[in-house]
């Protein structure tokens, strides 16, 4: 269930009609070329051709470079890609380091909007309200210039509020915006956002910086660098929290699924029942990583699978893999360069 609420928002389908879309007759005929798989992001490096996203169908069936396959001659994604997002039809794609987001329908990944004003390093995505909102580091050593972009959905016009705290991953939940504000030890809170207003309601204080959340009944499960926390979304406070072990400080995936958490530290994937007042004493499996910096770089959980994504050495094409629950390699698959992410259509 790994950010499924922020990752695909569930939201009525945007209007496909823009300044910056290549398509004056309307939105193309949906051939539902992409539906039932997994995306793959393939971060990429500094060479501009290097990001791109793999399509792995459920029946086993891979696909490169799905984006310039489709999309010959349109502007390309970027290098650097951090995330993805979604509505009913659109997927949305962030370059950090090209400042921008790309949207294409989600099911056939026709392009159908570039979107490069107002952004600087920004992260991750959710729709609510109509409108996109990107987290945007700016400078990644100072807190207080991080800011929201907003994109306005019927026309691709985009605007900027400033948040005056860290701001990472987010999510949409009862309406409201939560945005995690930590990076790298830095931001030991969460912003509650009102996308009615644009406004910033209320901060929860968790004592920890985090990493990584998932949702269950209500619940908002917060990893952070050395505690597992739990926030009532119903009263925006923290309920309670576990203190992970030494050797467990520094975990991160976190992702629940049929009532179990899931996360991640080093190359080892742990588990744990969602009201375990403690956590695990042993992984659920670990596996060999190659990379000297990309091992266990992206992670999810879906289906009765665990996905795991191998950094590799970030100038050639890596690997991921699929685990049974019990921690039995089921597959391997070719990705592209530095896969950091999974997104179920």
């Amino acid at each position: 269930m790994n950010f499924k609420k922020y990752l695909i928002a569930l939201t009525a389908s945007a209007v496909l009609v823009s300044c910056s879309s290549d398509d004056d007759s309307g939105t193309p005929a949906v051939s539902q070329a992409f539906d039932n798989g997994t995306f793959v992001l393939n971060e990429g490096n500094s060479n501009v051709s290097s990001a791109s996203v793999t399509f792995i169908a459920d029946d086993g069936t891979v696909q490169q470079d799905i984006y310039n396959t489709v999309n010959p001659g349109k502007p390309g994604l970027g290098s650097y890609l951090q995330s993805m997002f979604f509505t009913d039809d659109l997927a949305f794609i962030i370059s950090g380091s090209a400042n921008k987001v790309t949207v294409v329908n989600r099911h056939t990944f026709e392009f159908v909007a570039n979107v490069d004003t107002n952004f600087s390093s920004p992260r991750y995505g959710v729709v609510a309200n109509g409108k996109a909102y990107i987290t945007n580091y700016a400078d990644f050593n100072i807190g207080n210039d991080d800011f929201l972009t907003v994109i306005n959905l019927t026309d691709y016009s985009t605007s900027k509020i400033p948040l005056n705290n860290w701001s990472e991953k987010i999510t949409e939940e009862n309406g409201k915006l939560y945005i995690f504000n930590g990076f790298y030890g830095n931001g030991t809170s969460v912003t509650v956002f009102n996308p009615t207003n644009n406004s910033v309601e209320n901060t929860i204080a968790l004592g920890d910086s985090p990493n990584s959340f998932d949702e269950e009944d209500g619940i908002l499960y917060v990893l952070g660098d050395s505690k597992l926390i739990k926030i009532n979304l119903g009263t925006n406070s923290v309920t309670s929290a576990i203190n992970l072990p030494e050797n467990l400080q520094g975990s991160a995936h976190l992702t629940v699924e049929d009532n179990k958490i899931y996360f991640t530290n080093g190359t080892s994937v742990y588990s744990m029942a969602l009201n375990a007042t403690a956590a695990p004493a042993a992984p659920l499996f670990s596996y060999t990583s190659t990379s000297p910096y990309g091992g266990m770089y992206g992670f999810n959980v879906e289906d009765d699978k665990i996905y795991v994504a191998e950094g590799g050495d970030f100038a050639s094409d890596s690997e991921v893999y699929t685990y049974s629950l019990t921690g039995t390699l089921l597959n391997t698959y070719e990705a592209g360069v530095g896969p950091n992410g999974f997104y179920f259509n």
